[in-house]
C-alpha cells in the first residue's frame, strides 16, 4: 500500500503515513486516530441516559393518566365512552416504557463506567431507538456506528478492563 500524499509505502492496518503524517484509509476509517471508542464511548453514553430519563419521564405520565385521568373521565359518562381497555393498555406502554428506560439507563451508565456488559446492552437499545424517530433513530444509528465499526469489540473490551 503507498500514501496517497506522498507515495511513502505504507503497512496495511498503519493509521496515518509515517513520513507525512496524513490518514490513510484505515486512519480515515477510525476518525483519524484507530480510537473511535475512545472517543466516543463517554458522548454516548451521557446521551443514553439522558435519552432514558425522558422515556421514563413519558412512561410515568401514561401511568399517571392511566390511573388518575382515565377513571375521572369514564365518571362524566361522555357521549360516546371511551372503551374500557384504553386505560390498561395506557397503563401497560406506560410500564413498557419505564422497563425500557431502566434498560437505557444501565446501559448510559454502564458506557459511563467502562463496564464489560455495557457496549452489548448499548447496541441492544441502540436498535431497539431506531423506530423512535427522530431521536431515537439518530441515537440507534450513532450507537451502531460507535460499537459495531471494525475493531470496536477489541477495542471496547481493552478499554474495559484499564482502570478510570
Amino acid at each position: 500500500m503507498f500514501c496517497t500524499s506522498c507515495g511513502n509505502v505504507i503497512a496495511p492496518d498503519q493509521p496515518v503515513c509515517s513520513k507525512c503524517g496524513n490518514p490513510t484509509s484505515v486512519g480515515i476509517m477510525y476518525g483519524g486516530t484507530g480510537r473511535r471508542i475512545v472517543e466516543h464511548y463517554s458522548v454516548l453514553g451521557i446521551l443514553h441516559t439522558v435519552y432514558s430519563a425522558f422515556i421514563a419521564i413519558g412512561g410515568l405520565v401514561l401511568i399517571f393518566v392511566s390511573k388518575m385521568i382515565f377513571p375521572w373521565i369514564l365518571q362524566f359518562h361522555q357521549q360516546p365512552p371511551p372503551p374500557p381497555f384504553i386505560g390498561p393498555l395506557l397503563h401497560f406502554i406506560g410500564w413498557l416504557l419505564l422497563i425500557r428506560a431502566v434498560a437505557g439507563l444501565a446501559a448510559g451508565i454502564g458506557l459511563i463506567q467502562r463496564q464489560p456488559w455495557a457496549r452489548m446492552l448499548a447496541l441492544i437499545i441502540g436498535f431497539i431507538s431506531l423506530p423512535s424517530i427522530p431521536i431515537g433513530t439518530a441515537l440507534g444509528i450513532y450507537t451502531i456506528w460507535v460499537l459495531l465499526s471494525p475493531g470496536a469489540e477489541q477495542e471496547w473490551n481493552r478499554l474495559a478492563l484499564q482502570p478510570h
